[in-house]
C-alpha cells in the first residue's frame, strides 16, 4: 500500500472519531430555562429529611438541588433544556421527585421553594419540625 492511500486512511479515521467526540460533547450540555413549578411538598420522613415534589416541568428534564443553612431547608427544581436537539420546549409534563436532604439537628426550619432573587420564592413553609432520632437499644452482653 503506498504512503499516501495510508495518510489518507488515517486522516479519514481521525477525522471519524473526532467528528464522535464533539457531537458527544455538544450533546451533554444543557442550560437552566426557568424555574419548574412545584405544585405539592409531601413530608416523607423528618429523620433523615425526606421529601416528595409533585409538579410540572416543560423543556426536557427537571434538575433538583437541596441545602440546608442554619434553620433553612433551600429546594430547588429547574426546567432544563438539552441544547443541540433541535427540538423546543412545549406542553406541560408532570414530574415526582423524593429528596433526602439529610439527617438534620432537632428543631423548626423553614423550607423555601425556588427562590427568586428581588422577589419572593414560588413557596415558603414555615414549621417543618425535625425530631430526635430515638436512640438504638443496645445490644444485650454476652
Amino acid at each position: 500500500m503506498k504512503f499516501s492511500k495510508k495518510f489518507l486512511l488515517i486522516l479519514s479515521l481521525v477525522a471519524i472519531l473526532a467528528t464522535l467526540f464533539t457531537t458527544s460533547a455538544f450533546a451533554g450540555s444543557s442550560r437552566v430555562v426557568r424555574p419548574a413549578n412545584i405544585t405539592v411538598l409531601k413530608v416523607l420522613d423528618d429523620q433523615p429529611a425526606t421529601f416528595r415534589l409533585l409538579g410540572d416541568y416543560t423543556c426536557d428534564s427537571v434538575e433538583i438541588q437541596a441545602r440546608v443553612s442554619g434553620k433553612v431547608i433551600t429546594i430547588i427544581a429547574n426546567d432544563v433544556k438539552i441544547q443541540y436537539t433541535g427540538k423546543g420546549c412545549g406542553g406541560s409534563k408532570n414530574f415526582r421527585r423524593d429528596i433526602t436532604v439529610g439527617t438534620l439537628v432537632p428543631g423548626t426550619y423553614t423550607i423555601v421553594i425556588n427562590p427568586i432573587s428581588g422577589g419572593k420564592p414560588q413557596k415558603h413553609i414555615k414549621g417543618f419540625i425535625a425530631t430526635l432520632n430515638p436512640a438504638t437499644p443496645a445490644a444485650p452482653a454476652p
